[in-house]
């Protein structure tokens, strides 16, 4: 696609006063104002680099999320995977707090049109996926199946060797190990999450229940860390566990898919202290790289 191709692609993406909207403000005598301008301004700004980023970084994403296995009964679909998924990429994109909202924010004609447009999709409806639609999709769909989709964005990434300068002592790519709580809530939610319990052996005592996951994080720019490989510690046997117990047997599951996904990568892993009390002379026998 050639410069000219792409300039005419961004003028379309995520442009939220189309040719035809602009000659009706005309026609009606409606003002635009200099802020309104300059919002409409930086949302073009956003469109050229997006379309810039995607098609120069990331070529192949499109037609990865395309080949992702659909869980689906293909005879009762109305929405393509990659629509689903792109939806919900470029929700986290804008920061949008929940699904909801997104399925709200979207809700427009040209919002609808640009994303089939960037999926490469013929528009199979005149809407984007609601929200409950998009979480039914993912629920059912199998996490290695993203994961795989991460893992050969990241190896293009690292053969373009944009990031070359980044590497330690002109060898090793630093991945950072740190964990992370994404959910907690009173009530519970599955057997498989920890668990606490807070002011124990008084009258307000409650019981916590929270996800918490361990995080491969790739450093390519001191602004720019990307989480390569995830990890949700479990509770396996369902009962108040301390954290570092499920935390050690976390981090050996993520050091196995670490390996696995990236062999011959040489790596210098860091965290802020060992996880679990793993030992990272233990990691670096078992996944090849320094500590």
């Amino acid at each position: 696609m050639g410069r000219c191709e792409i300039i005419e692609l961004t003028t379309k993406l995520f442009f939220r006063t189309p040719i035809k909207e602009r000659r009706f403000y005309y026609e009606a005598r409606i003002k635009i104002t200099r802020k309104e301008a300059r919002e409409h301004l930086e949302q073009f700004k956003l469109a050229c680099e997006l379309a810039r980023l995607v098609r120069h970084c990331f070529p192949d994403l499109v037609p990865l999320l395309r080949q992702i296995p659909d869980p689906r009964n293909q005879s009762y679909i109305t929405y393509p995977g990659v629509i689903l998924l792109m939806t919900r990429i470029l929700s986290s994109l804008f920061y949008i707090s929940s699904m909801r909202k997104t399925s709200e924010e979207f809700n427009s004609q040209t919002m609808i049109r640009n994303i089939w447009m960037l999926c490469e999709e013929e528009p199979a409806a005149d809407e984007l996926p609601y929200w409950e639609t998009i979480n039914r999709y993912l629920e059912r769909l199998e996490p290695e199946k993203l994961q795989d989709v991460i893992n050969c964005l990241c190896r293009r990434l690292l053969r373009s060797r944009t990031f070359e300068d980044m590497r330690i002592r002109g060898k090793y790519w630093q991945v950072i190990i740190d964990g992370t709580q994404l959910y907690s809530s009173r009530e519970e939610l599955d057997g498989k999450s920890l668990h606490r319990t807070h002011n124990r052996g008084t009258e307000k005592e409650y019981r916590e229940d929270y996800y918490y996951v361990l995080e491969a994080k790739l450093v390519l720019h001191p602004e720019i860390i990307i989480s390569i490989q995830t990890e949700f510690v479990d509770n396996e046997d369902g009962k108040e566990m301390e954290k570092q117990d499920c935390e050690r047997k976390a981090c050996w599951r993520l050091m196995e898919k670490l390996k696995k996904a990236f062999p011959r990568l040489p790596v210098c892993l860091c965290a802020d202290r060992q996880p679990g009390r793993v030992s990272l002379k233990d990691a670096w026998k078992r996944t090849g790289a320094i500590s």
